[in-house]
């Protein structure tokens, strides 16, 4: 599975036990297996691996001396709508039945609703009543959200510092910091097939171990992906940002194409109220209001060949906004980010300072000359990831 999912691009992992690390040593490029469990490591000397990045929505926080994975508040915001619907029906459940009901009698039926208001001030306390028992499904939701908020506020971040080629993990439990050099990062993609009375099931895995010398232990990373090519693209994601400096919000070309410059909101690696802002650009974007051929006329415009203005999409994006209480899912997200995120130690914040470029860390030679090897095997030669490895001498 893994050979041809590094034939260059294409697709390329489920929480299984971590690996063996410690008395079984990893190279890049091996692949082991064990009962229905394939494990394919990408790292120690984390070399070339031609695979594309995912999004930036996995990183909470990224500059051009840091990158940090985990603490996103991603589906907050879809959160506060689903909220909103909630209340929505609660308030529907309250007092249109009642309403249409009493309406509908005392224009079927008036001989038997001559009280009308009275009539309705009964059924209202009714429906009322009912809607009342949406305090509790309503209750459990909003408690999960703030649960999972200060949950995330107890877990710290993990940072790799691509000036000093190094990562930094701190112990949630016992706030114990430890920091390793970054080619000692071990980190594999996992895929696990399972059967269950619906039919057969694949899992996937990202992966790291940061070996911590000093207590002879292993510090592991589990992250259960959607697909390898999800698992793949995280490391993908790390491994050019330490190697290549190469930012993971780097704009998508195709922005370029169209003419779209993003802004620093639209680069922001987590939703808040700077979100609102970007979905009614977008939705103004929609309705040709702002490209070049703004300032004219609707004749001059289909005359110069741009497309027909209409008011329809902001209109509808205006509409939904209403019915989600305007901003109120964007300041929930808001809230999230920054009540969701734990005060790192000040020495991870000293090392997270920025260094003079002279100061910066360089690479390995062994990872220099690997990387060539490998990059030129995998692009030139058309070989695979592990082939490629095996070439560059990484494993036998």
């Amino acid at each position: 599975m893994f050979k041809k999912l590094f034939k260059r691009k294409d697709k390329a992992p489920a929480t299984e036990p971590a690996p063996d690390i410690r008395s079984q040593r990893p190279r890049a490029g091996e692949i082991r297996a064990r009962g229905l469990n394939e494990t394919l490591f990408l790292s120690p000397l984390p070399v070339y691996t031609g695979q594309a990045q995912t999004s930036r929505r996995n990183f909470s926080e990224m500059n051009d001396t840091y990158l940090e994975l985990g603490g996103n508040n991603l589906g907050m915001v879809e959160q506060g709508k689903i909220l909103a619907a909630g209340i929505w029906m609660a308030l529907f459940t309250a007092f249109v039945p009642s309403s249409l009901l009493i309406l509908c009698g005392v224009i079927f039926y008036p001989e038997n609703f001559k009280t009308p208001l009275k009539d309705l001030s009964t059924f209202l306390q009714a429906s009322i009543s009912a809607a009342g028992l949406f305090i509790v499904p309503l209750g459990a939701y909003v408690y999960g959200m703030l649960s999972s908020v200060y949950e995330s506020a107890k877990t710290y971040p993990i940072r790799f510092n691509r000036q000093r080629r190094e990562v930094c993990f701190v112990d949630a439990k016992t706030h114990r910091i430890l920091i390793v050099p970054w080619e000692s990062v071990v980190a594999w993609v996992s895929n696990t097939q399972g059967v269950t009375s619906y039919g057969a099931t694949r899992q996937y895995t990202f992966g790291m171990g940061l070996e911590d010398e000093e207590q002879d232990k292993v510090q592991f990373l589990l992250m259960p992906q959607a697909s390898d090519a999800h698992a793949l693209g995280m490391w993908a994601s790390i491994r050019n940002y330490m190697e290549e400096g190469q930012l993971v919000d780097t704009p998508n070309p195709l922005l370029a194409i169209l003419g779209l410059t993003p802004t620093g909101d639209q680069l922001k690696p987590y939703e808040g109220l700077h979100t609102f802002e970007i979905e009614r650009e977008n939705a103004r974007r929609r309705c040709h209001m702002n490209d070049r051929g703004a300032d004219l006329s609707p004749e001059e415009r289909e005359a110069c060949g741009f497309p027909k203005r209409s008011p329809w999409p902001l209109r509808f994006w205006y509409m939904r906004r209403v019915l989600v209480f305007w901003k109120m899912p964007y300041l929930i997200a808001e809230w999230g980010h920054r009540k969701g995120r734990p005060t790192l130690p000040q020495q991870v914040q000293d090392w997270s300072q920025p260094l003079p470029p002279e100061q910066w860390a360089k690479p390995s030679p062994a990872l220099v000359k690997a990387n060539q090897i490998v990059q030129n095997a995998m692009d030139k030669q058309g070989a695979t990831f592990v082939e490629a490895c095996k070439a560059a001498g990484l494993h036998g």
